[in-house]
């Protein structure tokens, strides 16, 4: 008998552990995809900024699938439930779809009008 108390108390402690575990992880990893998501919109709107200023930008960025879209001057990254804006002091009207990975992300003014290019 005792030894049946103590292997189902194994049971149960393990059990404990690998769902504590499965939930870690899975809030680990909605935490990191938000993160990836931010750090992509920044260097985005970073070169979109720097493009207003400069004429023009170009980056490699790793981005994840998402859609890149600017219009009345506000630019947008969304993918999935994520989303983030902000406003740019130019006019603009794109939309682009971009699969996940690595792509050269370029931004030009051409006449007052900020341009985008994603290969």
């Amino acid at each position: 008998m005792t030894e049946l108390v103590e292997y189902s108390l194994v049971v149960m402690v393990s059990t404990l552990f690998v769902a504590g575990s499965v939930a870690t992880y899975g809030t680990f990893s909605s935490f990191e995809a938000g993160l990836q998501f931010r750090a992509a919109f920044a260097v985005v709107s970073g070169l979109a900024s720097e493009a207003v200023v400069n004429g023009s930008s170009a980056a490699s960025v790793s981005l994840p699938a998402s859609t890149i879209r600017c219009q009345g001057g506000g630019l947008s990254v969304v993918s999935g439930s994520l989303s983030e804006t902000q406003n740019l002091p130019v006019a603009c009207d794109f939309e682009v779809t971009v699969s996940g990975g690595p792509h050269v992300v370029r931004f030009s003014e051409d006449s007052s009008r900020l341009v985008i290019s994603v290969t």
